[in-house]
């Protein structure tokens, strides 16, 4: 399991889902909250990280490849992912508020 799917397994009690729904819900989110990691990931790279980082995309790099040299670069990259995950999660219940009332 990468770090954004344990992530939102913890964020969301994911664990009280069906093993099919959990999976469903981490596709969906997950890519959404992976594409919000990777913009703030890149943003604190130096140029010559983001050119390794880009030739591991262009390579079809592995999850196991992409995340470790993330975490490798990224100072507090498990942190940016936990702020992004908690961020979807407030911004999905305050929307789910307005549409409850």
């Amino acid at each position: 399991m990468n770090p954004i799917q344990k992530n939102l397994t913890e964020i969301f009690e994911l664990d009280k889902l069906l093993p099919e729904e959990r999976e469903e819900f981490i596709i969906r989110v997950g890519s959404v909250i992976y594409q919000n990691v990777l913009m703030r990931a890149l943003e604190t790279m130096s140029d010559k990280d983001q050119n390794g980082f880009e030739r591991i995309l262009d390579n079809n790099g592995s999850p196991q490849e992409i995340f470790g040299f993330l975490k490798e670069k990224v100072k507090d990259f498990e942190k940016i992912i936990t702020e992004e995950a908690e961020k979807f999660k407030n911004k999905t219940e305050n929307i789910m508020g307005q549409i409850g009332n």
